[in-house]
């Protein structure tokens, strides 16, 4: 898996999980050309709500800092 870092993690878990299926979103509006990004079929629907589920969890950023605090033990975010 490319997004396997930090999967004991709740965050770890999320970011793979979001990240792999908008992989998947974006071969198939590749795959289905200009009809992917109207409404007649659910990709760009999906895609865009994936994103949102991604924004509303926490960005990539934030989520490899909560990773790398579990990780290393480490304060990540700002003075110990």
């Amino acid at each position: 898996m490319r997004w396997d870092y930090g999967a004991n993690t709740r965050a770890g878990r999320l970011s793979a999980n979001v990240r792999g299926a908008l992989d998947v979103c974006r071969s198939a509006r590749t795959i289905l050309g200009g009809n992917g990004i109207t409404l007649e079929y659910p990709v760009i629907r999906h895609m865009n709500n994936l994103e949102s589920v991604l924004t509303y969890e926490g960005t990539h950023e934030v989520h490899t800092l909560v990773v790398g605090q579990a990780l290393t033990g480490e304060n990540a975010f700002g003075r110990a």
